[in-house]
């Protein structure tokens, strides 16, 4: 792992939709071999900057993964511009020139993990293969604000990379677990008038490295007494607590069932179910299959993917 300050020429003053052919002079150009250091999967750095010290428009054929922790500014990517401020996040696609350009006057902290090209491209093809096409074609590529919790599961979820060294199915337990967390925000947002309370609290519940959180933790969570909590459960989600948990687990579950080859036994324990023959009687209940006999149905064409999250 690896903090740094960038240290480069100031940016180019360009045009919002810029052209190439005119700016090719002024676009640097990184390898994958200079930002991964001799790694073969990936890397992960922490680092600084400034208005003075941006790096300019450049491009590179690994991908990038990066958060924005204090600061901001304008990306431009793809022609594309958008402001953003901390907690932000954008996923670079391989080649497209780009650039963070810090607003003057005011540092900007950031981590991000630079992922070689193909191991993002066999993570797509493989892990994801019977995902919707419409989700996968948004996900590199795609640039979005974040909550506060959101950014911290990034940060501990670098850590644990960096802990785990160059390993290939550490990256790719990274990507599954951002991958989920960005689609399931898409398609699964929680009402607008929720309080900010519950919405932090479902949402670090709908994360998948949370979805083991119980009934005392999520509660904690709340802050609230156990009654307030059910009450206004019912009211914004139209469901109990326990109802709430065990549909997300469940939703997850099904996602895994259709888009890898994990054993019920693993997808149970992933989905924080401690008891298999329990995890198979509530999916039964949901989707009137037992894991297993969901997953031949699929492969038989009996159960048509559609990417649905519900």
């Amino acid at each position: 792992m690896s903090k740094f300050v960038l240290k480069f020429a100031p940016i180019l003053k360009y045009c919002p939709l810029y052209k190439e052919s005119v700016l090719k002079n002024h676009i640097t150009e990184f390898t994958t071999e200079s930002h991964l250091q001799g790694n073969k999967y990936f890397r992960v750095v922490h680092g600084r900057t400034d208005k003075s010290h941006s790096v300019g428009l450049h491009r590179h054929e690994f991908v990038e993964v990066l958060w924005v922790k204090s600061g901001g500014g304008l990306l431009i990517s793809g022609g594309r511009e958008r402001f953003f401020s901390k907690n932000f996040l954008y996923i670079s696609k391989p080649c497209e020139v780009h650039v963070l350009d810090p607003e003057g006057g005011a540092p900007m902290e950031f981590s991000y993990i630079a992922i070689a090209r193909e191991v993002v491209e066999r993570f797509m093809r493989d892990i994801l293969a019977e995902e919707n096409d419409s989700y996968k074609d948004g996900f590199i590529g795609m640039s979005a604000k974040l909550t506060p919790f959101e950014t911290a599961f990034l940060d501990r979820a670098a850590m644990e990379l960096a802990d785990n060294g160059d390993s290939l199915m550490a990256i790719f337990r990274f990507l599954l677990n951002l991958y989920w967390r960005m689609r399931n925000s898409l398609i699964s947002s929680l009402p607008d008038d929720i309080p900010d309370w519950l919405r932090d609290a479902c949402q670090r519940a709908l994360n998948p490295e949370n979805l083991s959180i119980g009934l005392p933790k999520f509660r904690r969570i709340c802050g609230k007494n156990t009654s307030y909590i059910n009450r206004a459960m019912r009211r914004y989600m139209g469901c109990t607590p326990t109802e709430f948990l065990n549909d997300a687990r469940l939703r997850y579950a099904k996602w895994l069932l259709e888009t890898s080859s994990f054993s019920a036994g693993k997808i149970s324990s992933m989905c924080g179910f401690s008891d298999l023959p329990y995890f198979c009687r509530k999916f039964r209940e949901k989707y009137e299959s037992t894991p297993m006999e969901f997953r031949k149905k699929l492969r038989r064409g009996e159960i048509m993917y559609v990417g649905e999250c519900k």
